[in-house]
C-alpha cells in the first residue's frame, strides 16, 4: 500500500492528465496550505493546465474541483478554488479513518518504503579518542550515527556499523 498523501497526489494528477485529453501535463504539487482555513491540502494543478487548454486558471479550477470531488467522493469534504486558480481540499473525516486503517494493516513496515534497490551502507561513527577528553559531541555522535543507520536499514539497506576506537599511538 502506498501512503494516503501520494494516493491523493496520484487522484489529482489522473484527474488532471484526464481533463488535458493528451494525457500531458506537469505534475501538480499536493502541499500543507499555509493556514489551516485553507483546507488540508492545496494543489496547482489548474495553473498548470491553464497554457495547455488555453483558458483562464479560475475556469479550469471549477471544472478540475467538480471532477476531483467526484472521484474522490466520500473521502473529501468540499473543494474550494482559491486566489488565481489554487485548488484547496478538506479532506472528510473518512479519509482520515481509512487512512490509519491502513497504516495499521500495513503494521511495523508502514512507511519503510523498501529501498529500491537496496544498497550496501556502511555507517561509520564516533571516534572516541582515549588520549583526550570525552565530550558531549561523543554521545551525541553515537546516537545520530545509530540512529542514521537503523533509519537506512529500515528502509531495507544492508548496513553495516562501524564505530571506532583510537587507540593507536598519542592520536590517530
Amino acid at each position: 500500500m502506498s501512503d494516503p498523501v501520494s494516493q491523493l497526489r496520484g487522484a489529482v494528477t489522473e484527474t488532471a492528465e484526464g481533463l488535458a485529453g493528451n494525457g500531458k501535463v506537469a505534475a501538480p504539487k499536493l502541499d500543507r496550505p499555509p493556514r489551516a482555513d485553507f483546507g488540508d491540502y492545496s494543489t496547482n494543478a489548474a495553473m498548470l493546465l491553464a497554457p495547455t487548454l488555453g483558458e483562464p486558471p479560475r475556469v479550469i479550477a471549477e471544472r478540475l474541483g467538480e471532477a476531483l470531488g467526484e472521484r474522490l467522493g466520500q473521502s473529501v469534504e468540499k473543494v474550494e478554488i482559491a486566489g488565481p486558480g489554487f485548488l484547496n481540499l478538506f479532506m472528510a473525516d473518512a479519509w482520515y479513518l481509512d487512512s490509519l486503517a491502513g497504516m495499521r494493516e500495513a503494521g511495523e513496515g508502514f512507511g519503510s518504503g523498501g529501498a529500491a534497490p537496496a544498497e550496501r551502507v556502511n555507517v561509520e561513527f564516533v571516534s572516541a579518542n582515549p588520549t583526550g577528553p570525552l565530550h558531549i559531541g561523543h554521545a551525541r555522535n553515537g546516537a545520530y550515527g545509530d540512529a542514521l543507520a537503523r533509519i537506512l536499514g529500515y528502509h531495507g539497506h544492508d548496513v553495516t556499523r562501524e564505530f571506532y576506537v583510537n587507540d593507536y599511538g598519542s592520536q590517530v
